[in-house]
């Protein structure tokens, strides 16, 4: 229908429940239409800044290239909604119903979608700067190329979420739930992932630096080739976790557990591994030049080839490990 035929909410919700779906390029900023059902509406290219859809039932709604600044859609269901390229800036999507949505290239700048649905949602190159997703669920959703730059994912879920390349930096994770998530080359510097449960995530070439992971569980997490430079792993797990030829200069792994882990040609220069746990650890052709191993449990560990001085070893435990020249023992010649 023309744009310029509708008037107003009335005529709208008339309108539709006549049987009319086609409501594209309408122009009804501030419009109350809370806890209306508007299934399969077409509101593509509109504007409703402003507008009042809290609570209000869109399953299968087009609001692509859509003007929605402000507008308030706390609650609502948009179940398999397509918000492609919509201008969602400012707006309240709290407790909103999103799973299957499509938010590729969709402003969600300082958006509210705490303790959203977004299960399965893509979110492809959306822009997140400064958006709040407390609490929210994104299990399996896509977010790749997103630009999360200090976002707010405290306690959101995000087990097998896709944020390949995605930008995070200075985000807050804490407590985050990222099991089994896809971070491969994603920005996270300055992040906060405190006590966020990274168990068997892919973190290869991510970029970690300055980051702060204390006390995260890394669990069989990968991360090779990561930048790790000045990130805080203190009393994080990392047991089963691979460090292979990552940069981890002046990291903190204060008690960290590093049992088992795989740490081949990591570039541990000047890092503080005083009391972690290295059980087992394969630490072959690191560089540990500089290093703190203090009160370290190098336990049946392998360092083969690995530079560093003697000095490095003083009170760590030894038994059984195999020394750079590859004897066993507490002496490096």
């Amino acid at each position: 229908m023309s744009s310029n035929a509708l008037t107003n909410r009335e005529h709208l919700i008339e309108l539709y429940n006549r049987g009319e779906r086609n409501f594209a390029e309408v122009r009804l900023s501030g419009v109350n239409l809370k806890r209306q059902c508007l299934n399969q509406i077409n509101l593509s290219h509109s504007y409703l800044k402003r507008a009042n859809l809290a609570e209000a039932c869109l399953i299968n709604a087009n609001f692509k290239d859509a003007s929605l600044e402000e507008v308030n859609l706390s609650k609502a269901c948009l179940i398999d909604a397509n918000l492609t390229k919509a201008d969602l800036s400012g707006a309240n999507l709290r407790q909103s119903q999103l799973s299957g949505a499509i938010l590729s290239n969709t402003v969600l700048k300082k958006a509210d979608l705490s303790s959203a649905c977004l299960i399965h949602s893509s979110l492809l190159f959306a822009q997140l700067l400064k958006a709040n997703l407390e609490a929210a669920n994104l299990t399996s959703a896509t977010l790749t190329h997103a630009m999360a730059e200090k976002a707010n994912l405290k306690r959101a879920i995000l087990t097998r979420a896709i944020l390949s390349s995605a930008n995070l930096s200075h985000a807050n994770l804490k407590e985050a739930n990222l099991i089994r998530a896809y971070l491969y080359q994603a920005n996270l510097e300055n992040c906060h992932l405190q006590y966020a449960d990274l168990s068997y995530a892919d973190l290869r070439g991510a970029d970690l630096r300055g980051a702060d992971l204390r006390c995260a569980n890394l669990e069989g997490a990968n991360l090779t080739g990561a930048n790790l430079n000045c990130s805080d792993f203190e009393g994080a797990n990392l047991t089963g976790a691979d460090l292979s030829k990552t940069d981890a200069n002046k990291a903190n792994f204060r008690q960290a557990n590093l049992t088992g882990c795989n740490l081949l040609g990591a570039n541990l220069a000047s890092a503080n591994l005083s009391g972690a746990n290295l059980h087992q650890a394969g630490l072959l052709l690191s560089y540990l030049v500089g290093s703190n191993l203090k009160r370290a449990n190098l336990k049946r560990a392998n360092l083969i080839g690995a530079i560093l001085t003697e000095n490095n070893l003083l009170s760590a435990s030894l038994e059984e490990t195999i020394l750079p020249n590859g004897s066993r023992g507490n002496l490096l010649s």
